[in-house]
C-alpha cells in the first residue's frame, strides 16, 4: 500500500510539474516558403556540396543569376527530436554560401556556389568519455535542403585570425559506423537488423566487413561499439569480433525461453578496445551458436580511434579532436594541402566560418581556440554533388489561422479531407485546418518524412490558440494508413501517415505503434521519458485508409451517420459481448462496463452476449457458439450505438470460436445504423502492419456498413489494464454536461488516456490503444428528452398497474434537454415496453468457466410507434398474455425523433405483473403476407443469394414480440429445418398510430443456390398464431438470372410493359427490348438502366411504334430481352407477343 500511495504521489507531483512548463516555446510567425521561388535538393553525406551553374539551370533558374540573391535553407539535421525540451529549427534557417562568381555577380560558365550540406544521420558528443555515438535516421536516407533566389544571402565569413599555441593537433578522433537495416522480427517497433549468422542450410556462421574509412594511426587504441543479438533457447550464443585478423571483442547473449509471446531474441550492446595494426579496417564477425535453433544478428557497429590529420587525395577531410579540448589556444597542422586548400570551421553548420592559415610544405596550419569541441572541413578541389528534388509550390503553415480541427493528410486523400473540413465547418461550426504531409514535412522537418514534424505542427497550433479552444480541447485527424517500415523496405507499404513505433522491437508483449505521441504537446512532455507522466493536450484519431476509395467510403458513412437519415431507435442501444473460459474474468469485465453505462447513461437499454450463456457446439476445444453469433449478428442488424467486447482476439476474428470475422461482417447490412465498437481484445486494428488486412480497419472502411469508429487496439494488451482503460472511457463518454452536450470521440478519447494515465502503471497498454475515426465526431446520443406524464390516465409517479391482456395508455410529451416541451415538435415517438429485469445463469462451458447468475431487462412487451403533435403524444395497445406475472417494475424506453433533431427518455415507474381479469374475445392468429427484396416479388420466384424478408402483420389483439421463452415467436424456418430458423421478434416495428399492423425487414445469410421454401410463424398477443409459406429459387450472385419473362398486357393495343425477374437486386442493369417480325426483321430497340431493390422489374415498356416513330400493323410479334450488369454478366430470352 505505501509504494502504492508513494507512487500516486509521484505521478500527481510529475503532472503537476508538467503541466507548469507549457508554452515556452516560440514560433516563427510565417514560413520562408510564403513566397518566391522555391527549388528543393537533396544531400547524403556531410561535407561541402557544389551548385554550379548548370546544376542551377537545370533547376528552372535559367543563366546568369544574380550570385547575392542565391539563398540556401534548411534544417536541424537528422531526425525531429522526440523530447518537447531538446532544440531544433523552428521552420528552416538560412544556410551560409560561398559565392565563386568571377567578380561579375551573376553565376553563369564555370561559376559555383558552395555550401556545408549535412549527412541524413548522424553523430553525438558523449563529453563525459570523450567519445561518440552515431543516430541512424529511422526516416529517411537524404538530408533536403530549399534553394531560392530572392534579396541578399547570408555568406560564409572567416573567422578572426588565431596564431595557434603550443599545442600542436597532427591528429584527430574519427568516428565511422556500419548499419544495415534489413529485417524487422516483429514487423514493430524502430529497430532494424541486419546480417544473419546461422548454421542452417545456405547461411553462415562467419561474416567480413571492410569499411570505408583511412587508417588509424599505428599503435594507437581503437575503440569499437556493437550491438549484435541472438535467438537462441536454453542456452547462449556469443559473437567473436576481430579487427584485421587480430581478436577485439566477445560479444555473449543470453538465450530466449522461447515461450509464446516471451521475447524473440536477446541483444547486447558492447565496447571493446584494441591496438591498431595492420593496414585498413576490416572486421571480422563469428556468431558461435549455443542452444536450440540458434541465430545471430548484427545490428551496428562503430569505430572510433584517432587517426592522421590528412586530407588525402580525392576526398575531404571532416574532423574534431576530443583531446585538445580545455587546453587553450592549439595549433591544427593538416597535411596533404594544396596552395587552393580550404579549411571552414562547421560546428555550427548554418554558419561555416573560413578559417585562415598557412601553407608551408604542403601542411595547413591554423590556430583555433579548444574552449569546446569544434567540427572542422578541410578539402580543394572535390566537391559532393547534391541531387535535385523538384520545385516547392509556396506555403505558410506558420502563418495560420486559429483552428479546432487540424487534419493532416496524405496527398492521395486531400479530396477527402476537404470534404470532411467542410462537412464540420457546416454541422459543427468548427474552424478546420487542412494541410498534407509534405507541407507539415517542409516547415517542421526540413522535408524529412519525420513523425516527430506532425507532432511539431500540432504543437504550434496547441501554443498559439489553446486560449481560444476552451476546456474541451480540440483535434488532430490523421488521414491515412501508418507502418512500422518508414523506408518502403517491405512490398505493398502502407506509410501514408507515419506512426510513433516503440523503442522496443522485440518484446512482443511491450512493442507498439501510437498516435498518443503527436498529443504530448506541453514542453516538458517527452514519450521516452519514464519519470515525466505525458498527458494527452489533444483529441486524436486516425482513419487509416490505404486507397481514395476507403477514405471516400468513411466520409459517406460520416456524413450519413450525422444525418437525420439515422435516426432511429437503435441510438438507445449498448451491447456488452463477454468471451468465455479465464475463470470468467471477460464476464466480470463486461458486467462491470455494463454497470458504469447504466450510472452514466440510463438512457442506454442494454443487451448482454456472454457466450457462456448460450450452448456451445462441437466440445469445449474448437467449439462454436451458433445461438450467440446469431444474436450477436440480429444485434448489429438492428442497431446498437455502442458495442462493447471483453475477450480474446485478433485482427482476423473475435474470440477462438469466432464471434466475427471478415465473413460473418460481410454479411452484415447495417448501413444507417453504425455503432461505436470498444474492443477490450489483441491487436484487433494494426494499422502500420502493411501485409495485415485487419477486421477492425475493415470496420471503419469498409462501404456503408460496420463501424462509424472504434476505441480499439494494435499489438497484444493485458487484460486487467483494458478494463481500467475501457471502463474509464465510459465514465467519461457518457454522461453529458450541465449544458447537455456529450463529448466528442476525441475529447472522449483524451480524457479516457488521462484519467488512465494518471491512474495506472502501465502506460504501455495505454499507448496501444488508438481512436480508428473521426475525433470531431459525436456519436448519436440523443440531447434531447422524452418524458412519460400519465399511464392509463394516471400520473406516472402513481401509476396503475399493467397486467396481461389489458389494454394500456400512455401519455408523454417531447422535451429539450432542460426539460420544457417542444410545442414545434411534430414528427414520431417509438415506444419499447420492457417486462422486469430476469436472471440468466451461464452454463459452464468451458472447464475455467464458472457458471454464474447475471440479470439482463430485454423481454419487450411492446414495441411500437406513434405520431406527436405539438410535443404531445399517446399510445394505446395491449399487452400479451406472455409476461411475468409476478409484481415488479417494468422499463419504458422513448426515442423521438422529427426531420432535423431527436430524443430519448426512459421509465422505470411501471408496475408489471398479474393477469387482467375477463377472457380475450380473439380466437384468430396474424395475417402475413410475405415477399423477398421488395412487395412485387411472386412466391416461387428467382432471387439473389442474400434476399431481404420483407413481412407485414396484422392482427386486432396486436403482435407478439415478447422473448420470454414460451416459443411465440416471429420465427422463420428455412427448408422444413427445425434447427435452422431466425427469431425475429427484434425486428418487427409496428405501423406508426396502431398496435394492430407492422412489418419485419430481414437480411437472410447467403443461401446455397436451388430452391427453398420459408415457413413463418406468428403469434398475437393473445396466443393465437399464424402462418405464411414463401418458395423461391437461388441463383448465384456471380451469374445473371432471368425467370418468368414475359409482356403485360399481352395481347395489348396500345402499351404493353416487359416484365422479367432477376437476381441483382440492388444494382444498375442494362436492359434491352429488341422487337421483331415473324420473318426476322428487327423494327424497334428499347434500351434502358434500371435499378431495382426487389427481383422483379415491369419499368421497360413498349407503344407499338417502330424505331421510325411509325405505328406498326397488327399481328405476333417476336421479342427477344437481353439484361447485362456492371460486370459484364448478360443473360437473355426470346418470347411472343400479340399487338391487337
Amino acid at each position: 500500500m505505501t509504494v502504492l500511495c508513494r507512487t500516486a504521489l509521484l505521478l500527481l507531483f510529475t503532472l503537476l510539474s508538467v503541466t507548469g512548463l507549457r508554452a515556452q516555446r516560440t514560433w516563427k510567425p510565417h514560413s520562408v516558403l510564403v513566397s518566391g521561388s522555391w527549388y528543393r535538393i537533396a544531400v547524403s553525406a556531410n561535407g561541402v556540396h557544389k551548385l554550379d551553374a548548370a546544376f542551377l539551370a537545370g533547376l528552372g533558374l535559367g543563366s546568369n543569376i544574380p550570385s547575392s540573391a542565391i539563398r540556401v535553407y534548411g534544417a536541424t539535421a537528422g531526425m525531429v527530436p522526440e523530447s518537447n525540451v531538446d532544440p531544433r529549427v523552428d521552420d528552416l534557417e538560412e544556410v551560409a554560401l560561398a559565392v565563386v562568381d568571377g567578380g561579375d555577380g551573376s553565376i553563369s560558365g564555370s561559376d559555383y556556389v558552395l555550401f556545408y550540406g549535412q549527412a541524413p544521420h548522424t553523430w553525438k558528443k558523449d563529453s563525459i568519455n570523450r567519445s561518440f555515438y552515431h543516430q541512424k535516421n529511422l526516416y529517411s536516407e537524404q538530408t533536403y535542403y530549399f534553394l531560392t533566389v530572392g534579396g541578399t544571402g547570408k555568406r560564409i565569413m572567416p573567422l578572426p585570425p588565431n596564431s595557434g599555441g603550443a599545442q600542436q593537433v597532427t591528429g584527430f578522433s574519427e568516428h565511422i559506423f556500419y548499419e544495415k537495416d534489413s529485417v524487422n522480427f516483429l514487423s514493430s517497433g524502430k529497430d532494424w537488423w541486419g546480417e544473419e549468422f546461422s548454421n542452417l542450410p545456405g547461411r553462415t556462421l562467419t561474416r567480413s566487413l571492410s569499411l570505408d574509412g583511412a587508417d588509424a594511426l599505428p599503435g594507437s587504441q581503437l575503440q569499437i561499439n556493437t550491438r549484435v543479438a541472438a535467438r537462441s533457447i536454453g542456452s547462449g550464443s556469443s559473437f567473436a569480433i576481430t579487427l584485421n585478423g587480430q581478436p577485439a571483442l566477445q560479444v555473449p547473449v543470453l538465450p530466449v525461453t522461447g515461450i509464446f509471446n516471451d521475447l524473440f531474441a536477446q541483444q547486447r550492446t558492447a565496447t571493446g578496445f584494441t591496438i591498431y595494426g595492420g593496414t585498413g579496417l576490416n572486421l571480422g564477425f563469428s556468431f558461435v551458436p549455443g542452444g536450440a535453433n540458434p541465430q545471430g544478428w548484427l545490428d551496428w557497429v562503430e569505430l572510433i580511434y584517432r587517426r592522421p590529420l590528412n586530407l588525402l587525395p580525392g576526398r575531404q577531410l571532416l574532423f574534431r579532436d576530443w583531446t585538445s579540448v580545455a587546453g587553450g589556444d592549439a595549433t591544427f597542422r593538416v597535411a596533404g594541402a594544396a596552395g587552393n586548400t580550404q579549411v571552414w570551421e562547421v560546428t555550427d553548420p548554418f554558419n561555416a566560418r573560413l578559417v585562415s592559415g598557412t601553407l608551408s610544405g604542403g601542411t595547413l596550419s591554423f590556430g583555433a581556440n579548444t574552449d569546446r569541441l569544434r567540427e572542422y572541413v578541410a578539402f580543394t578541389n572535390d566537391f559532393l554533388a547534391p541531387v535535385a528534388a523538384g520545385a516547392v509550390p509556396n506555403q505558410d503553415l506558420h502563418g495560420a489561422t486559429a483552428a479546432d480541427l487540424l487534419v493532416v493528410t496524405h496527398p492521395s486523400f486531400a479530396a477527402q479531407a476537404a470534404q470532411i473540413a467542410e462537412f464540420h465547418r457546416q454541422h459543427d461550426n468548427l474552424r478546420v485546418a487542412v494541410v498534407t504531409t509534405e507541407q507539415v514535412y517542409r516547415e517542421f522537418a526540413g522535408g524529412s518524412p519525420d513523425p516527430g514534424a506532425i507532432r511539431d505542427f500540432a504543437k504550434l497550433y496547441y501554443d498559439r490558440f489553446r486560449g481560444s479552444w476552451g476546456a474541451s480541447g480540440k483535434y488532430l485527424l490523421l488521414l491515412g494508413r501508418g507502418s512500422f517500415d518508414y523506408k518502403d523496405r517491405v512490398r505493398n507499404n502502407t506509410n501514408f501517415v507515419p506512426v510513433y513505433e516503440s523503442p522496443i522491437s522485440l518484446d512482443p508483449l511491450s512493442t507498439h505503434a501510437s498516435d498518443d505521441f503527436f498529443g504530448f504537446l506541453d514542453d516538458g512532455e517527452d514519450i521516452n521519458s519514464g519519470i515525466i507522466l505525458n498527458t494527452l493536450d489533444i483529441g486524436i484519431g486516425r482513419i487509416p485508409a490505404r486507397t481514395a476509395a476507403e477514405a471516400q467510403n468513411f466520409v459517406d458513412k460520416l456524413i450519413a451517420y450525422l444525418s437525420p437519415a439515422s435516426f432511429g431507435p437503435w441510438r438507445n442501444g449498448a451491447t456488452f459481448v463477454a468471451d468465455d473460459q479465464d475463470y470468467n474474468l471477460h464476464l466480470d469485465d463486461a458486467e462491470l462496463m455494463a454497470a458504469t453505462t447504466a450510472a452514466q447513461n440510463p438512457f442506454l437499454n442494454e443487451t448482454k452476449i456472454y457466450l457462456d450463456a448460450y450452448r456451445k457446439e462441437g466440445g469445449t476445444a474448437g467449439g462454436t457458439y451458433p445461438q450467440a453469433n446469431a444474436a450477436i449478428n440480429n444485434n448489429i442488424l438492428n442497431g446498437t450505438l455502442i458495442w462493447n467486447y471483453s475477450g480474446h482476439g485478433g485482427y482476423a476474428r473475435l474470440a477462438e470460436e469466432t464471434i466475427v470475422d471478415q465473413g460473418i461482417v460481410n454479411s452484415w447490412s447495417n448501413a444507417g445504423r453504425l455503432p461505436l465498437f470498444l474492443t477490450a481484445t489483441c491487436d484487433f486494428a494494426p494499422y502500420d502492419l502493411p501485409g495485415v488486412n485487419s477486421l477492425g480497419e475493415d470496420l471503419l472502411l469498409r462501404p456503408r456498413t460496420g463501424a462509424i469508429a472504434l476505441m480499439t487496439t494494435n499489438r497484444v494488451v493485458f487484460a486487467f489494464s483494458n478494463r481500467l482503460l475501457n471502463n474509464n472511457y465510459l465514465q467519461v463518454a457518457l454522461q453529458p454536461d450541465a449544458a447537455g452536450r456529450y463529448k466528442t470521440l476525441g475529447e472522449a478519447v483524451q480524457a479516457s488516456k488521462n484519467l488512465t494515465y494518471a491512474t495506472s502503471g502501465d502506460l504501455t497498454n495505454n499507448r496501444k490503444f488508438a481512436l480508428i475515426g473521426d475525433p470531431a465526431m459525436t456519436i448519436g446520443f440523443p440531447r434531447n428528452r422524452v418524458r412519460p406524464l400519465l399511464v392509463n390516465g394516471h400520473p406516472i409517479a402513481t401509476a396503475d398497474t399493467l397486467s396481461a391482456t389489458e389494454f394500456a395508455e400512455i401519455e408523454g410529451e417531447v422535451t429539450d434537454g432542460a426539460g420544457l416541451r417542444l410545442n414545434d415538435f411534430n414528427g414520431t415517438v417509438a415506444l419499447t415496453l420492457f417486462d422486469k429485469p430476469q436472471t440468466v445463469r451461464t452454463l459452464g462451458n468451458d472447464p475455467t468457466s464458472n457458471p454464474v447468475p447475471f440479470q439482463t431487462q430485454t423481454n419487450s412487451l411492446f414495441r411500437g410507434k406513434v405520431t406527436a403533435s405539438g410535443g404531445r403524444f399517446k399510445f394505446r395497445f395491449r399487452l400479451p398474455r406472455d409476461i411475468n406475472f409476478q409484481y415488479g417494475a417494468g422499463r419504458m424506453s422513448f426515442y423521438a425523433h422529427d426531420s432535423t433533431l431527436d430524443a430519448t427518455g426512459v421509465s422505470g415507474n411501471v408496475l408489471i405483473g398479474g393477469l387482467a381479469a375477463g377472457a380475450a374475445n380473439d380466437n384468430e392468429g396474424p395475417h402475413i403476407r410475405a415477399w423477398l427484396n421488395d412487395e412485387r416479388f411472386v412466391s416461387g420466384s428467382v432471387t439473389n443469394e442474400r434476399p431481404i424478408l420483407l413481412l407485414k402483420l396484422a392482427d386486432s389483439s396486436g403482435i407478439n414480440t415478447g422473448n420470454a421463452g414460451i416459443d411465440h415467436d416471429i420465427v422463420v424456418t428455412l427448408d422444413g429445418n427445425n434447427r435452422n430458423y431466425y427469431i425475429l421478434n427484434d425486428f418487427y416495428e409496428t405501423d406508426p398510430d396502431t398496435y394492430q399492423r407492422g412489418s419485419v425487414r430481414f437480411q437472410l445469410p447467403e443461401l446455397e443456390p436451388g430452391h427453398h421454401t420459408l415457413s413463418i410463424k406468428a403469434w398475437d398477443v393473445l396466443n393465437n398464431s399464424g402462418d405464411a409459406t414463401l418458395e423461391f429459387t437461388v441463383a448465384k450472385d456471380e451469374e445473371l438470372v432471368l425467370g418468368h419473362v414475359l409482356n403485360y398486357p399481352n395481347p395489348f393495343t396500345t402499351r404493353t410493359q416487359f416484365w422479367f425477374e432477376h437476381n441483382k437486386p440492388g444494382i444498375d442493369l442494362r436492359v434491352k427490348a429488341e422487337i421483331y417480325t415473324v420473318t426476322g426483321h428487327l423494327i424497334k430497340t428499347i434500351q434502358r438502366t434500371i435499378n431495382n431493390e426487389g427481383n422483379r422489374s415491369m419499368e421497360t415498356e413498349w407503344d407499338g411504334r417502330d424505331d421510325y416513330g411509325q405505328r406498326v400493323g397488327r399481328g405476333v410479334y417476336i421479342y427477344r430481352l437481353t439484361v447485362e450488369s456492371a460486370d459484364g454478366k448478360r443473360a437473355s430470352q426470346l418470347q411472343k407477343l400479340v399487338l391487337l
